[in-house]
């Protein structure tokens, strides 16, 4: 099989996750793609966050209805900051012989060298990078694989997306101010929120 991999703090999770994992299927030709919420993520602040457990929850909201999609809770399971070269060891664990592809955004890929144990991650997974600013983003991550990856390159994809208009910092902030979140997150997501006090 073809299996994606899409992580993220989903905090809270909105519609254009949903619309982004839709086009990761199509885009890639995945047979699954594999939601993780992260528990720790070691690249932002430590602001306030939804609990690792609650944010979970909402993915399964979120996605459900989405038939090739499989949430993970190994992140949030494992606890403590959520490192990608564990969690991609234990998903090639789970699937020695299919085909895994980590999905990122173009600016996590620029700091991918930077990252704990980059080359046991690049043996264990294709990375497809994410570009939304067409042909000058597209360049501008190749090369970066070119100058950082030069003998890795056959283990990345880089492929067009169309760009995510909702932010979840803006969900949060449409909770908080007490606004309409029709055409921001699903209804089942709102009243998760709502009966568990998020964001306020």
């Amino acid at each position: 099989m073809r299996i994606g991999i899409f992580g993220g703090t989903f905090d809270p999770p909105h519609l254009g996750h949903k619309k982004y994992a839709c086009e990761i299927i199509n885009k890639l030709r995945l047979d699954r793609l594999i939601v993780i919420p992260t528990c720790v993520p070691p690249h932002k602040s430590s602001e306030k966050t939804a609990s690792g457990e609650d944010r979970l929850e909402m993915v399964r909201l979120c996605f459900k209805e989405i038939d090739k999609i499989e949430v993970s809770d190994d992140e949030i399971r494992r606890g403590g900051k959520s490192y990608t070269v564990d969690t991609v060891a234990s998903l090639s664990a789970q699937y020695p012989n299919d085909e895994l592809i980590f999905i990122m955004g173009s600016d996590m890929l620029l700091s991918f060298h930077t990252w704990k144990k980059p080359l046991d991650i690049i043996n264990k997974v294709k990375i497809c990078g994410v570009t939304r600013l067409g042909s000058l983003d597209r360049s501008r991550l190749e090369n970066y694989v070119d100058e950082y990856f030069p003998t890795e390159k056959a283990r990345f994809i880089i492929e067009d997306f169309s760009p995510i208009e909702i932010s979840s910092t803006q969900v949060r902030n449409a909770v908080k101010n007490g606004e309409n979140t029709d055409g921001l997150i699903e209804k089942e997501v709102y009243e998760y929120i709502k009966k568990k006090e998020l964001y306020h």
